[in-house]
């Protein structure tokens, strides 16, 4: 990789900014990852997707030179105060694990710098829901002064309770119980997933995560809205062998590596996890060529996030030119870019066409469906959420 691209300590030599416009020749891209995933696979991953995205635009943007820095380890919010306290950041490339961004979108907005999120799919982050008052609002610090300023390349998971839904009708489920682990995103997914369920005439229980109670509502699935590895495992496992013909379904923070670990043999013969992402088949071309280069840069096949993570910094870089096309200064300008940002309309990507709305959520909403196979999620069926 270039000089360029290389992950570093914060600062940029010369770099200032004046009101939220950076001067100087290089602008500063951050790439979070926080301890609770660093030195993982995925987020390994994702980090070199990003880098593939950068090198192949060659480090450059107008006769800006972009800089990739890499931030290892430390807490989300850490991480955040890192980039903002660099004169030279122009976009901070987010958290990965769910919910995470709520730590560090309010310290990035307090400094008008673009967050894009490459695989949080928390949808309070962007939007209101029944599950947390305030949200979205209550994660900005200067939402007042400088408006949004984050946003992601990834689905938010009201789309993710339809593609829920939508395989729960697929495999005939007659009566759903609906729980969670009490976190903002657990209620929030969970909630979700209940009002699309009742629109599509499913019967709902709503109740807490017991055996005796999933039992007591007669219902033959349970969907659990949790990130909590260890807590999932356990009451799916309870529940499997209390009834091993119940169904059992968890989003996008249980497509983990601790829940395939933790979660025992009779409870993975009947659960479905969801997450963002694609089956071979239904990539774009630039999907496949993107999982080529990625082969071909790194000896390996990647995560099926990292995909979003070539994303997140191929919009970014595109977002930069798209704000220097007719001045080229303006790239450097945090307020501008955060709102070209926001003008993102018909967008061809490796994820294939899509807009960024008012919320900063994308139009499309990939997901595939995991079943475990030796005690590994592998991906079988890809469903839509819009």
């Amino acid at each position: 990789m270039t000089a360029a691209l290389a992950a570093g300590v914060a600062g940029c030599a010369g770099a200032t900014t004046t009101g939220s416009t950076v001067t100087g020749s290089t602008l500063t891209i951050y790439s979070s990852e926080p301890a609770q995933i660093a030195g993982t696979r995925q987020a390994q991953d994702v980090l070199a997707a990003e880098h593939l995205a950068l090198d192949q635009a060659g480090g450059q943007v107008g006769h800006f030179k972009i800089k990739l820095s890499a931030l290892h380890g430390g807490k989300v919010s850490d991480n955040a105060r890192t980039a903002i306290e660099d004169t030279s950041t122009i976009a901070y490339l987010g958290e990965i694990p769910q919910h995470a961004s709520a730590d560090s979108l309010g310290i990035t907005n307090a400094q008008d710098v673009l967050q894009v999120t490459p695989f949080d799919t928390a949808l309070e982050l962007t939007q209101t829901t029944p599950a947390l008052r305030g949200a979205p609002t209550i994660y900005y610090e200067s939402l007042k002064t400088y408006g949004r300023t984050f946003g992601r390349v990834v689905p938010a998971n009201d789309t993710e309770a339809v593609a829920q839904v939508r395989e729960m009708a697929a495999v005939h489920v007659a009566r759903l119980y609906v729980t969670d682990d009490g976190g903002p995103y657990g209620k929030a997914v969970a909630a979700a997933v209940r009002s699309d369920a009742a629109k599509r005439s499913i019967p709902v229980t709503k109740g807490d995560g017991t055996v005796a109670k999933v039992r007591a509502s007669g219902a033959d699935a349970v969907f659990l809205g949790a990130s909590d590895a260890t807590a999932a495992a356990r009451l799916f496992d309870a529940i499997a062998a209390d009834n091993p013909k119940t169904k059992l379904f968890g989003p996008t923070g249980l497509d983990t590596p601790a829940f395939a670990g933790a979660i025992s043999a009779a409870a993975q013969r009947d659960t479905y996890i969801s997450s963002p992402g694609f089956l071979p088949a239904d990539l774009t071309q630039a999907g496949r060529k993107f999982i080529a280069d990625f082969r071909a840069a790194e000896g390996r096949d990647p995560v099926q996030s990292a995909i979003f993570g070539y994303e997140a910094m191929a919009l970014v870089l595109d977002v930069l030119r798209r704000t220097g096309a007719t001045t080229p200064s303006l790239a450097g300008n945090r307020s501008d870019v955060v709102k070209e940002f926001f003008n993102t309309k018909n967008r061809a990507s490796v994820l294939g066409t899509y807009s960024v709305n008012q919320n900063g959520d994308i139009s499309i909403a990939p997901y595939v469906f995991s079943h475990f196979k030796l005690s590994t999620l592998v991906p079988f069926v890809a469903v839509q959420g819009n």
